[in-house]
């Protein structure tokens, strides 16, 4: 054979060989990473209004990342999530407490399995309205002196438990109006729970809950208000009021310095709240969550520099089986964006801070067993 025709047969089966190879290829690569959806993947969440503000950044987020993942979240409060999301009518829950052992056993029955995710923390601003004190002070309170107040036994701003704390600060001889929320809130039981760690006397006469009989609603002097930003609204709204909300809502608010366990007047920041969050231990999102304690480790904290009202938020969400495919991949895809990407400064809103990469990592590895393997 002519050796320029050989060469060229060469050539030529060479080539052949090589297109079957790169076809062979594109066809593996298509059955290995699957094709995102043609057609938009919603997940729908209510509940927590702790978390809100960061849930809808994040939904924003990773849109840009998945142009076919969309999150929808509606708020509502932890109680609503919590109902919601065992009645089956979101696909995932915002909560700032874990579900009750009864609750997660029957969310474990209904779908296989149940995650509780920390998401973000957060603290718990105690928010007034004084219009005779000066701009940019924070009025010291304690722990004890704040739970006197709410159970009635200070009624003026001028008292002078409230002088004593406030050197050189002319305060005014107006009754203190109290809001507080009026749905039924993991706010408000993170906050209840505080005052019942610093108050025996509020710890056995009212106690702890996502809904709570307030002292000063029988006093006349308590206000009911719908979420985060119901209270912040009503507080800024009414004169010589104070309230709780979660510190991304204190804008155009006083913000209360609270004095903490290692005797420093603190007030809520993304430093003080990461402060108090180094007590906050790893967990297994699918284990139990309500049987740590985890509220009672990191409220009133004896680190220095800690604000004492500090908590988790969570998401709630079923075992990926108990999800269509398509949701499945999606509700991994977005808890996996929120413990990595999520996490950096540049995704945070104002008022939350970031979860211990300890702790990030310990999730992430969770999520890597359970999710699909075709997840993001």
């Amino acid at each position: 054979m002519n050796t320029r025709l050989l060469i060229a047969a060469i050539a030529a089966a060479a080539l052949a060989a090589l297109l079957v190879l790169i076809f062979l290829g594109q066809l593996g690569a298509r059955e290995l990473s699957p094709q995102p959806p043609q057609t938009p993947v919603v997940l729908l969440g209510s509940g927590a209004t702790f978390p809100m503000e960061q849930i809808l950044a994040w939904a924003l987020q990773v849109k840009r990342i998945y142009p076919w993942l969309v999150v929808e979240y509606g708020g509502g409060g932890t109680g609503k999530g919590q109902s919601d999301f065992l009645q089956g009518v979101v696909d995932f829950a915002g909560s700032d407490v874990p579900l009750k052992t009864a609750d997660w056993e029957r969310a474990k029955s209904l779908y296989g399995g149940v995650l509780q995710v920390p998401i973000i923390l957060g603290g718990v601003a105690v928010v007034y309205n004084i219009p005779e004190l000066p701009p940019g002070y924070s009025l010291k309170l304690t722990g004890e002196v704040l739970a006197d107040i709410l159970l009635g036994k200070i009624e003026y701003w001028d008292d002078p438990r409230l002088a004593e704390l406030n050197p050189g600060v002319v305060l005014p001889h107006e009754r203190i109006v109290f809001v507080h929320r009026s749905d039924s809130s993991g706010t408000t039981e993170v906050f209840t729970t505080y005052l019942s760690k610093v108050s025996s006397e509020w710890r056995s006469k009212v106690g702890s809950g996502k809904t709570v009989s307030w002292p000063l609603d029988a006093l006349g002097r308590g206000v009911g208000a719908q979420g985060n930003p119901g209270v912040a609204q009503a507080v800024r709204g009414t004169p010589y009021s104070i309230g709780y909300v979660e510190l991304a809502y204190i804008r155009g608010l006083g913000v209360a310095a609270l004095r903490n366990r290692s005797g420093e007047f603190v007030v809520p920041s993304r430093e003080s709240v990461s402060k108090a969050a180094e007590a906050l231990p790893l967990v297994n999102p699918l284990e139990d969550l309500s049987k740590l304690n985890i509220l009672i480790i990191l409220l009133d904290s004896e680190k220095p520099g800690a604000y004492p009202i500090v908590s988790p938020s969570y998401l709630l969400v079923k075992a990926p089986s108990a999800y269509t495919p398509e949701k499945a991949r999606a509700m991994c895809a977005f808890l996996k964006y929120v413990l990595t990407e999520g996490q950096e400064e540049e995704s945070l809103v104002e008022g939350y801070a970031p979860l211990p990469r300890s702790l990030r990592e310990t999730l992430l590895s969770t999520l890597e067993k359970v999710c699909p393997s075709s997840s993001p």
